[in-house]
């Protein structure tokens, strides 16, 4: 995250679902970034892309931290450009970084990762446009990106949902609006 004036943070939090109560704080990001993006696998969570330090850096970065032990993350891997505030998703096996954006470049890229083991994510399909700082959201079958900026326009709101398959590499379809 992000702290004023401007800071990026490599706080890995908690907090528990049983119960409510305040975060604490159980790891590090290997580095200080903000804007970026969140998976999870059943064993682990994931936090890929964003920003980093100063001057500003575009994060290509993949970090995975456990869920079992408290603990900083280590990086697995890395997406396949580097970008901030892309959309989050994830299947049963695998993690997905949609979207995004560098300055002036905005992405439409989806791109996937192994939950399994390490490695680099490949790029399997595109969104119906190029879009950032969309809300990521996943079914048992699908991810799904929706209200973000769209491109073209400058910082244009967009409504649109699109859905992708898990079960193959595919583009995603515009299936409505918010």
């Amino acid at each position: 995250g992000r702290t004023p004036p401007g800071a990026s943070q490599n706080v890995i939090q908690k907090f528990p679902f049983a119960s409510d109560g305040n975060a604490t704080d159980v790891g590090d990001l290997t580095a200080a970034r903000h804007i970026a993006t969140g998976q999870s696998s059943p064993d682990n969570g994931y936090v890929s892309a964003g920003v980093e330090g100063t001057p500003s850096t575009r994060s290509d970065v993949i970090d995975k931290f456990p869920f079992s032990s408290d603990a900083n993350a280590t990086d697995v891997g890395n997406l396949t450009v580097g970008r901030y505030g892309p959309s989050g998703q994830s299947s049963t096996t695998h993690g997905y970084t949609s979207g995004g954006r560098t300055l002036p470049q905005y992405y439409n890229v989806i791109d996937k990762f192994p939950f399994t083991s390490g490695g680099n994510a490949s790029d399997v399909g595109d969104l119906t446009g190029a879009r950032t700082w969309g809300a990521g959201q996943s079914s048992t079958t699908h991810g799904y990106s929706a209200g973000d900026y769209f491109v073209p326009g400058p910082g244009a709101p967009s409504n649109v949902i699109d859905k992708f398959p898990f079960s193959s590499d595919a583009n995603a379809t515009d299936v409505g609006n918010l």
